[in-house]
């Protein structure tokens, strides 16, 4: 199973304020992982250090593909371009870009709107084409920053069971980050739970069930351990 990142002991500091410590991790091909905390604790600092956005302070990051998508939590659609333009925006150029991207717009079933504009398109729809538009560089590595925080539930679940389906068939690695604690225990193969900014990773969560098995009652066990640990860091800060 091939290695995207690795991230060995990285720390990063602000003006000699550690925001993270001691991060270790290593994500293979089809793996999900959600950081998962409240804001401040490190969760989008991670995705930025390994985007190459920020350096870490020390530590090593390793990064062993250079096919990487990302999904915001706004979608940052270009306003003035049609959804298909906005998909096939940063694909390689190609007589076959355009019939590229209406397939992708096909998996997150949007094709019905590929010559719409954003603003004619509701919150779910814009967010569908951002995840679109993510796929049609034919990542090997998708970085998801709380994608879906904005919108209602419904449409939420939609959204996440469209994300895991496209998972499973592409076998790509995902870097998620939320703070919503069901969200991340449907989405993730494993969870790190980041609470404390002097300790960094404070606990992981290894999800011993299938994502097809995590019905109510699993979620809802898995909800109370969150909150066992996240205890058990503060006694521990």
């Amino acid at each position: 199973m091939k290695t995207l990142i690795e991230f060995k002991s990285v720390t990063k500091k602000y003006s000699e304020r550690p925001v993270l410590r001691n991060v270790s991790f290593r994500l293979h091909e089809g793996e999900v992982f959600v950081f998962l905390g409240p804001s401040g604790c490190g969760k989008t600092t991670i995705l930025d250090i390994a985007t190459d956005i920020t350096q870490a302070t020390s530590g090593e990051v390793n990064t062993y593909t250079d096919n990487l998508g990302y999904v915001f939590q706004e979608p940052r659609l270009l306003p003035w371009k049609t959804v298909v333009e906005n998909v096939q925006f940063g694909m390689k150029k190609s007589s076959m870009q355009k019939e590229q991207a209406m397939q992708k717009l096909k998996k997150v079933g949007l094709t019905h709107v590929a010559d719409a504009y954003p603003r004619q398109l509701s919150g779910g729809m814009k967010q569908r084409v951002s995840v679109a538009r993510a796929l049609a560089v034919n990542p090997e590595l998708i970085i998801m920053d709380e994608p879906f925080s904005a919108l209602d539930t419904a449409i939420k679940t939609e959204l996440q069971e469209d994300v895991l389906r496209i998972i499973e068939e592409h076998h790509v690695g995902v870097l998620y980050v939320t703070h919503d604690y069901q969200e991340a225990i449907k989405m993730a193969d494993r969870i790190f739970l980041l609470h404390d900014v002097q300790n960094g990773i404070c606990k992981e969560i290894n999800l011993d069930r299938c994502r097809s098995e995590r019905d109510a009652h699993y979620i809802q066990q898995q909800t109370a351990n969150i909150n066992r640990l996240i205890g058990g860091c503060m006694k521990n800060a």
